[in-house]
């Protein structure tokens, strides 16, 4: 995977370490749900669509009521990040990096992101291709057993 002009390598957790992540990442599974369900109705892919190859960009141009049920969904997703322990949250961020390489090296050892130049918007993308590479099925189950589950209880 390329992210601003450099190389990542994703790799693979063991398994207690996918057990560890999965255990603190476990609070924001079931508010991926309406996520999924509003990506899948595909307004996200619309409007990145609409910008796709577009140098300059202007706002104007796009229409971003196609996003009003993603920002609803994104809610109580971006509530449960806000309420994750600033501890939980470096454990997940250092423990995905830690499997990452950048150009062959290392991203991540210990506490410590062996790149200065690395911002949130390279960070994040890293964290998602690790969790989703490593617990993906696992997350997937988990979904599908609770949207079964909210099913039967509402009927």
């Amino acid at each position: 995977m390329t992210i601003s002009n450099q190389n990542y390598t994703i790799g693979r957790l063991n398994a207690l370490d996918q057990f560890h992540v999965s255990r603190k990442i476990a609070p924001i599974i079931p508010k991926l749900i309406p996520i999924i369900s509003e990506v899948a109705k595909g307004g996200l892919s619309k409007v990145l669509e609409s910008i796709k190859g577009e140098e300059d960009i202007d706002l104007d141009d796009i229409d971003l009521k196609e996003l009003d049920g993603l920002s609803d969904a994104l809610s109580p997703l971006m509530d449960a990040l806000a309420e994750m322990s600033e501890e939980d949250t470096n454990f997940v961020i250092h423990k995905t990096l830690s499997v990452v390489l950048r150009n062959g090296a290392v991203m991540c050892r210990g506490q410590s992101i062996m790149f200065d130049d690395l911002d949130m918007m390279q960070i994040l993308p890293l964290v998602i291709a690790v969790i989703r590479k490593n617990l993906g099925n696992f997350i997937q189950d988990l979904l599908t057993k609770a949207q079964n589950m909210k099913k039967q209880i509402e009927e």
